[in-house]
């Protein structure tokens, strides 16, 4: 509603054939003036975070990002940016004209999802950090034909509070996780706790179904660790780790409130072997 009137105010000197229709408004603006709009969508999937289990809701949405964005002559471009990959309904992605980058498969952007080993080196002198330390516990994380991307918020912190520490927020999506952890879903207790000790696990990326609920094994679990940044993930080998000193605090923070005797036991062992 905010779009439309922003729109029809803008555009006050044009007929418009319903004015309670945003795609019919933006229609009737690009043939009135020749022009295209460039579309700009923050936290895309912000609604597939909010409602989970609203299957309708879910749905609804796709539908109008369908309608109002595909094959629109008034589209110049759209750019959605969000946590998850856009949703796939069935075999298809449900909006099929996205080019999509993602943690997975950051393509030519994988030097911006961070900073950079070089920016990193450059902040430590300038303000007189241990860079080793820094790359103890911001750096794990790497792509390809880019080498090691550390998270820009802990990075900052660490050199303003000149403290190492975990500065990680942890999200509600990861918190749900630890769910399938507790009871042990299709092994996951065992490969958290391998993880934790310093190991890398196989992952399948490919059919996760890009949003919080759908699970259907350890894989889609894992997949969504990858994309929420509790997981770096080797595109090459197609295995995950835990990327550093950070994100190791966090997974043993996380399973302290795990009920599971032998989910516990496993993970002690592990902290043992480090």
């Amino acid at each position: 509603d905010y779009l439309i009137f922003d729109l029809l105010e803008t555009y006050h000197d044009i007929r418009f054939r319903d004015e309670k229709n945003l795609i019919q408004v933006m229609k009737d603006i690009y043939i009135k003036t020749n022009r295209s709009f460039i579309i700009l969508i923050d936290e895309w999937d912000c609604l597939f975070r909010e409602y989970q289990q609203d299957k309708g809701v879910q749905k609804q949405y796709l539908d109008f990002l369908r309608a109002w964005l595909k094959d629109q002559e008034y589209v110049a471009l759209a750019y959605m940016t969000g946590i998850l990959p856009i949703k796939k309904d069935g075999a298809q992605s449900a909006i099929s004209d996205f080019k999509e980058f993602t943690v997975v498969k950051p393509r030519k952007f994988g030097g911006y999802v961070g900073f950079t080993e070089e920016e990193v080196e450059g902040l430590c002198k300038e303000f007189q950090s241990d860079f080793a330390m820094m790359k103890q516990w911001y750096d794990g994380y790497s792509f390809r034909g880019v080498g090691s991307v550390y998270n820009p918020n802990s990075v900052i912190e660490a050199i303003r509070n000149d403290d190492f520490d975990s500065y990680w927020t942890q999200t509600s999506a990861a918190e749900n996780l630890m769910g399938y952890i507790s009871l042990d879903f299709d092994g996951l207790s065992g490969v958290v706790a391998e993880l934790i000790g310093g190991g890398k696990v196989k992952v399948d990326t490919g059919r996760f179904a890009n949003d919080l609920v759908t699970f259907r094994n350890r894989d889609d679990v894992l997949t969504l660790l990858i994309h929420l940044g509790y997981l770096a993930y080797d595109e090459e080998t197609k295995r995950a780790r835990i990327p550093n000193e950070e994100i190791r605090m966090e997974f043993v923070r996380s399973i302290r409130d795990v009920k599971r005797d032998d989910t516990i036991r496993r993970v002690r062992e592990s902290e043992q072997l480090i």
